[in-house]
Parts: structure tokens; C-alpha cells; sequence
């Protein structure tokens, strides 16, 4: 529980939850206790000595591990989508406090937020049709795809420069 009575959640299960439970599921024990760690704000050096391994180890996952990698971008992902969730959420009260403090002359704090949020710069619309927002997706993963052809093409280039010697 944390101070306001809420549920402390556990990032974890939450991860689990929201689909890198497959990337979890190939996690070995020492990989996931690691994972959880990092994930409530440990450094490397506590991550490390909680878990029983070394900050090698914690650097190699994290570095060259692909599960590893893609169960902690993916919960780095939700939290980052949370937060924007949760701020979006108080732009009502930021306009409000924002009139408020406009009426009382200090107008800082809630213009700060408004400006974070992106609300004082006009957005540009986004699609408004299932039809169009589909192309759009499939154009993103098109072009995702072919950001990953082009980095297998460049590692190939770089094995064959480093076996010719070069």
C-alpha cells in the first residue's frame, strides 16, 4: 500500500499482464528477480548484488540479451504510456488551476504542465477513419521492417569487413 491507501503495484505481474509474459516466460530465475529489481529503480550495482549475480551478467543481458531486452523495453514502454495516460488525465485540473492562477496572477505550474502536455501548441489531427489509420499502422511496420533488414544488412557488412581483415 503506499501512502494515499492505493495498491503498491508490482511491475512485474503488471509486464506479465500486459503481454511480456512470453518474454518473461523465457527469463531464467536470476533474469527475472534482475528484471524486477531494475524495474523498481535499483541501480545495476544493487540489482546485481540482490539478485546474486554480477553487474557483468546485468550489463551482458541487458546489452545482448534479446528477452531480456525486450521484456524490460516493454515494460519501460507501459510506463512511459501510463504516465502519458495519467498526465493527460490532469490537463483538465492544469487548465483549471491555470485559470485560477491566471485570476491570481500566477499562472507558472499549471502553464508548465500545459506546455509538457503539448496543449498550448496546436496538435495536429491524427486520422479519423479505421481505414486510414490501418494504412498508417501497416506503412509503420513496412518501414520498421525495413529498419531491420537494413541493421542485418550493415552487421552482415561489418562480419564480412572483419573476416577480410579490414
Amino acid at each position: 500500500m503506499t501512502a494515499t491507501g492505493a495498491k503498491k503495484s508490482d511491475p512485474l505481474a503488471e509486464a506479465a499482464q500486459e503481454g511480456s509474459g512470453r518474454e518473461l516466460a523465457r527469463l531464467g530465475v536470476e533474469q527475472q528477480a534482475a528484471l524486477e529489481l531494475l524495474l523498481t529503480g535499483k541501480s545495476i550495482a544493487e540489482t546485481a548484488r540482490s539478485a546474486g549475480v554480477s553487474r557483468m551478467a546485468i550489463w551482458r543481458w541487458m546489452k545482448h540479451d534479446a528477452a531480456f531486452q525486450a521484456a524490460y523495453n516493454q515494460w519501460h514502454d507501459q510506463l512511459q504510456e501510463s504516465c502519458r495516460s495519467r498526465l493527460q488525465a490532469l490537463t483538465d485540473k492544469a487548465t483549471d488551476a491555470l485559470e485560477k492562477a491566471l485570476e491570481a496572477g500566477d499562472a507558472r505550474a499549471a502553464l508548465q504542465l500545459l506546455k509538457g502536455m503539448g496543449m498550448i501548441k496546436e496538435r495536429t489531427p491524427g486520422p479519423t477513419e479505421p481505414e486510414e489509420v490501418e494504412k498508417i499502422l501497416a506503412m509503420d511496420e513496412k518501414r520498421r521492417e525495413l529498419r531491420i533488414r537494413r541493421e542485418k544488412a550493415r552487421l552482415r557488412e561489418d562480419e564480412l569487413t572483419v573476416d577480410a581483415g579490414f
